[in-house]
């Protein structure tokens, strides 16, 4: 019996409105921090095959948003980091729009795979309504379209992540050779996403074994048998997932400096390095009022409940009493996105919930399994009541997904936020608008997104001023240089009162 198409017709048609929100934005925002520098060491590969510029982040995404630029004639030229090379690509005027456009574009491919790997998630774990319930609620959801906008690394780590948690579960029902080999290269892909998918699947992979051996009451031994038993299918997927690795590297070999020996793949193992000694550094964070050089512990698991849509997040909280056919599968899904948020809290490199966008994977499929099992009117109206609250949450939120906070932060995401959360220096273009309808001579400011004059705009002159009181006249404020930094101090006591979409606050005096 041939599965019903109209769930596949459903999800294909909420991707194609995802697509069009998310396109909708690309020429509102000038490009944010991390955007020049993705762009730039993309095109060095395309451009030299080489990938030299920056190891901390593997190439992946990094390609696939510099490939439409390298196609519309865009080259790599030798500069002295990749940032500026990244501003000179851009260039300035419609060359700036159009190139922009389109290395956002290019991510488009991640936000449909990450879409299709919800939908088809949904599908295996609870049938055809609920997967289509988790493609309408994954597609919906601010944060995946706000990344998904931008040409940035993150959306592929939410994509292949999920993609290769996937592929585990239907090789664990039969390690066939071609699901062996398509394990491997997901995984692989995952792994050159970003390096914190080494950990997220780790960490995945073993919890949802937990559950599904306290689900089917065995032991670890029978865990321990299946995987010898399957041991050539393990080695299949293990040198299928090495060789992915080597082949988006170039098929390089060279020294790892760290290790004191030659690899394959070197700047693999120098890029974990990098980011080992990057945690451990730690990173200046902001969270509900504090500041801090190094993070905090509970980040992650407040960051997600500041920017998950309440409707959601109510969801989750009824799915163990609506569960109960779908719940062993329904916890699978579960499970990953718990390990996901416990393998990224040791960490301290506290920048967003960027960082744990493949936990959207799990929680739409584990509140899809819950709305497809809703039974008798009060849960139905119930849960259709929190699916309209998070589409509406996004509508409202409409262009400004990637600042998103739910009703918790209310109107001033800022106590609560800053950073990429809210601030990803994504405003500016907004800014220079409205200084120039005002006829502004100059501003006092001090912006988180120093290089947009770089990428050939032409701001009005800008002035630092000082901390602890106001200049005379136009006076902006980047939510991530006061809220991380601690500048201007004169901020903290004299209310905003305009703001340039959700990043920057403005006086005038």
């Amino acid at each position: 019996m041939h599965a019903p198409r109209w769930p596949a017709l459903v999800a294909l048609a909420l991707a194609l409105a995802g697509t069009a929100r998310i396109a909708s934005t690309w020429l509102v925002f000038n490009h944010t921090i991390d955007e020049p520098d993705t762009l730039a060491a993309g095109m060095e590969y395309l451009s030299t095959g080489r990938y030299l510029y920056e190891d901390q982040h593997p190439p992946l995404s990094r390609v696939v948003v510099a490939a439409l630029p390298f196609l519309a004639g865009e080259r790599f030229h030798p500069g002295p980091n990749s940032y500026f090379e990244g501003y000179r690509i851009l260039g300035h005027g419609q060359h700036y729009d159009r190139t922009l456009a389109l290395s956002r574009a290019g991510n488009l491919i991640f936000f449909w795979m990450a879409s299709a790997a919800a939908y088809l998630w949904g599908l295996r774990a609870g049938g055809p309504k609920a997967a289509a319930m988790a493609a309408l609620l994954f597609t919906t959801l601010p944060p995946i379209l706000g990344h998904g906008a931008l040409a940035t690394t993150d959306l592929a780590l939410c994509a292949m992540t999920g993609a290769a948690a996937l592929a585990a579960l239907y090789w664990a029902d039969s390690p066939t050779r071609g699901r062996s080999l398509g394990l491997g290269v997901l995984t692989g892909l995952a792994f050159v996403s970003k390096f914190s998918s080494l950990p997220f699947l780790a960490a995945a992979w073993a919890l949802m074994g937990l559950w599904h051996l306290a689900a089917t009451r065995r032991g670890p031994r029978w865990l321990v048998g299946e995987l010898w038993a399957r041991r050539r299918a393990v080695a299949m997927a293990a040198v299928a997932a090495a060789l992915t690795v080597w082949a988006v590297y170039g098929f390089t070999f060279g020294r790892v400096d760290f290790l004191h020996t030659r690899l394959p793949a070197p700047r693999f193992f120098s890029g974990i390095h990098t980011v080992w000694l990057h945690s451990q550094g730690g990173h200046p964070a902001y969270l509900m009022g504090r500041r801090s050089a190094t993070g905090f512990w509970y980040y992650f698991p407040a960051v997600v409940a500041l920017k998950t849509p309440l409707g959601m997040l109510a969801l989750l909280g009824l799915s163990p009493f609506l569960l109960k056919e779908r719940r062993r599968a329904a916890g699978l899904a579960a499970a990953f996105a718990i390990a996901i948020v416990l393998a990224a809290m040791p960490g301290h490199i506290d920048l967003g919930v960027r960082h744990l966008l493949p936990v959207y994977v799990g929680f739409s499929v584990v509140c899809g399994c819950a709305a497809a099992e809703a039974r008798g009117w009060a849960a139905k109206a119930a849960v259709a009541g929190l699916m309209v609250w998070q589409i509406a949450a996004g509508d409202l939120a409409h262009p400004d997904y990637l600042a998103y906070t739910n009703e918790i932060a209310g109107s001033h995401p800022e106590r609560f936020l800053a950073d990429s959360n809210v601030d990803w220096g994504q405003d500016m273009k907004r800014l220079e608008a409205f200084l120039e309808h005002e006829h502004a001579t100059q501003v006092t400011f001090v912006p988180f997104n120093r290089t947009y004059p770089m990428a050939g705009h032409e701001m009005l002159p800008v002035v630092a001023g000082e901390t602890d009181h106001p200049s005379p006249g136009w006076n902006a404020v980047s939510v991530t240089v006061w809220k991380v930094f601690g500048y201007p101090k004169w901020a903290d006591r004299i209310p905003p009162q305009r703001r340039i979409g959700k990043s920057i606050l403005l006086w005038y005096f």
